[in-house]
């Protein structure tokens, strides 16, 4: 029993959980409400697929609700029941990465997170798979009288698909075609027996015998010469090497000469450059001046460091001057403020606060006068010293920065004169170097004349050795290319003995080859008789279940009986009249009737099909009903199917549908004009 199913973000179903029990089970809503996706979100959770996806009217994308916002992931959570076991399924599918899957029984978890494993672990745990689920179980939207509204040949098609029988005519198809495929088989090595028989050459045979002779002796020759060659380049490689050996060492002492010659020529020329820079001073002459030179930065130093403690001394004198012109201006501000003050008719004490007398404002005013011109004559005097500060220390400047450029200067005749001496040094000792090189030159002479080595005498051995190898070479391929046709003339001579004897073996699988397709043939028969008595034995069981449930569900006496007969090649729904005459069903009995035996035969195949599962699920039954019509298979519904069926599944946007409900109902609202998540609603069912 499908117990209940939560669904987050499925098509328009933003946040929706449904609980479901024994009996009939109704969803009623307006179209576009999302009553068809919860009964897909229940097949999807089983099976991992649901009929439009599976058939890919809708992608697996497309489930994830867009609207009234776009949702990253869509999920549905299942729970149901099955002998005596609780089992809960959860799938998710995201927008981005891949689908998730688990199921859980009695809160062990079976299979996940890989979608196959839990499809397998469902199938297992209820015993049918998706197929037989699709066919039996579920009924798609308006398809609940589809085999009612197909043509005669179509509907044998679709029973035939529905029993699963027409897998029989493919395995007799494929027998067939094996069948005519070793009849082909046989015919075509046949003509290849004939073939080989009528292109038979014994003539051939013996020319092709005494060809390979004849190469097998030409090869003997070809060895003996080969080795004579080989010898021959063996010896001459051999003195080649000698001589290569002498080419070395003279290429090795010629390539030393050089090098020498050129080193020579090298330290004369940097002798003779190094003479030139040095002029005519000698190292004594040079150290004098050197010491000269030190002696002279050593005094410019002494003279910086006394410019620098005079600069230093008149900084912070012109620093005091400026403070005191500072105080002294400050003190000048001061008093100027307070003679203003004391100008002023009723002026005060800046002390006390109290008012002046005459006299004592005009004393006050005198000696706050004198005191300005005191502090004006400061202020003078003070800015006077600080600009005589700064240009002392403007002087000092430019006699330390022409101090400094003497050092300087001082300094790079100084290194000038350190790089003459060291150049001086060093010419000393190229001239010993120069000597050197000069005597291991003559040495490397002496032994370049003594070396025996003729080198038109190497090239024409190295060349001899390289065309006596060549022949050996050529010799060996041409013995192996004669080897490997000496081979395949053989391989030819054998291949006749094995023609020989496959033209024998061909023969006897001719004769096995005719017999199978004779067995072929009547395994053909056996298909079709074995088909024919499986069809008639599941009919049989369907008709006996149907003629139980139409007593059950048919609310009235009129029809008895319902049965599915096969007349020529076609399946035909009838029905059983009160007097015993057989009527089709199609032909005869009103809409409400039609929808009676739609669901008889539904319910027959789900319970010959799915014995032990129980389920069927109806999307709008209603289809092409009138009021009465519905309102009578309402009733049945309500009142006969559940005695049936332990558990059905109603999607219907009918109202009058409501009263088929034993088990619960759902309003499914949304308001589309809004583009607004499904709302279910679960409402008491009237009694």
């Amino acid at each position: 029993m499908i117990e209940g199913i939560k669904l987050k973000g499925w098509k328009t179903h933003y946040d929706s959980s449904f609980e479901f029990g024994k009996g009939t089970n109704v969803l009623v809503g307006q179209m576009g409400s999302g009553k068809s996706s919860v009964m897909d979100a229940v097949c999807f959770a089983l099976f991992g697929t649901f009929p439009s996806l599976q058939s890919r009217r809708v992608s697996l994308e497309e489930v994830i609700m867009t609207k009234p916002h776009q949702a990253e992931e869509a999920s549905v959570e299942l729970a149901f029941s099955y002998n005596k076991k609780s089992y809960r399924v959860e799938r998710k599918i995201k927008k981005k990465g891949s689908t998730e899957a688990k199921i859980w029984c009695e809160k062990k978890v079976l299979a996940g997170p890989k979608p196959r494993d839990v499809n397998q672990a469902v199938e297992k745990a209820i015993e049918i798979n998706y197929n037989l689920f699709s066919r039996a179980v579920y009924s798609e939207q308006n398809e609940i009288d589809s085999f009612l509204r197909l043509t005669p040949s179509e509907r044998k098609t679709k029973f035939d698909e529905l029993l699963d029988l027409q897998r029989y005519d493919v395995v007799r198809g494929n027998a067939v075609t094996a069948s005519n495929r070793f009849k082909t088989i046989a015919k075509e090595k046949a003509a290849i027996v004939k073939e080989q028989k009528d292109s038979w050459d014994k003539k051939g045979e013996k020319e092709l015998l005494k060809r390979i002779e004849e190469k097998e002796k030409e090869n003997k020759e070809l060895e003996d010469k080969a080795k004579e060659k080989a010898l021959e380049s063996e010896m001459l490689t051999k003195e080649s090497k000698e001589l290569e050996e002498k080419e070395k060492e003279f290429r090795k002492i010629k390539e030393e000469l050089s090098g020498k010659t050129a080193a020579k020529a090298e330290l004369e020329k940097t002798i003779k450059e190094t003479k030139k820079e040095a002029g005519k001073k000698s190292l004594d002459e040079i150290k004098k001046e050197q010491e000269t030179l030190a002696e002279e930065i050593r005094r410019l130093g002494k003279k910086i460091l006394e410019a620098k403690g005079k600069e230093e001394a008149e900084g912070k004198k012109k620093v005091e001057f400026g403070k005191e012109a500072a105080l002294s201006q400050k003190k000048a501000e001061e008093l100027n403020k307070h003679l203003e003050e004391f100008k002023e008719l009723g002026a005060e004490c800046p002390t006390c606060r109290q008012k002046l007398e005459v006299k004592t404002r005009e004393q006050l005013v005198q000696e706050t006068e004198e005191g300005i011109k005191k502090a004006a004559s400061k202020l003078e005097e003070a800015l006077k010293k600080e600009a005589e500060a700064n240009t002392v220390i403007e002087k000092l400047k430019k006699e330390l920065e022409k101090a400094m450029a003497e050092k300087e200067k001082t300094r790079e005749e100084e290194i000038k004169l350190e790089q003459l001496k060291e150049a001086i040094i060093k010419l000393v000792e190229k001239e010993t170097q120069t000597e050197n090189v000069a005597k291991e030159i003559s040495i490397l002479e002496k032994r370049f004349k003594e070396i025996d080595f003729n080198e038109k005498e190497l090239l024409e051995k190295r060349k001899k050795a390289i065309e006596t190898k060549a022949f050996a070479e050529s010799a060996k391929k041409e013995i192996k290319a004669n080897c490997q046709l000496v081979k395949e003339m053989k391989t030819g001579i054998e291949k006749i003995e094995k023609t020989k004897k496959q033209i024998e073996k061909w023969e006897e699988k001719i004769k096995i080859l005719e017999s199978n397709s004779e067995k072929m043939g009547f395994f053909v028969n056996s298909l079709i008789a074995a088909q024919a008595e499986l069809r008639e034995t599941l009919i049989s069981t369907i008709n006996e279940a149907m003629h139980d449930i139409w007593q059950r569900i048919y609310p009235y006496k009129d029809y008895v009986s319902a049965k599915m007969d096969v007349e020529k090649g076609s399946y035909e729904l009838k029905a059983k009249e009160k007097g015993g005459n057989w009527v089709r069903v199609e032909g005869i009995l009103s809409g409400g009737e039609r929808s009676a035996a739609a669901i008889c035969i539904r319910i027959a195949f789900s319970l010959v099909l799915t014995r032990n599962l129980s389920w069927l699920i109806l999307d709008e039954p209603t289809h092409n009903l009138d009021k009465n019509a519905v309102e009578t298979l309402g009733k049945m519904m309500q009142l006969h199917l559940p005695s049936i069926v332990e558990q059905v599944f109603v999607i219907t946007h009918n109202d009058e549908m409501k009263k088929a409900a034993s088990a619960s109902l759902y309003i499914l609202e949304r308001e589309k004009d809004e583009d607004a998540a499904t709302k279910p609603i679960l409402v008491p069912i009237e009694e």
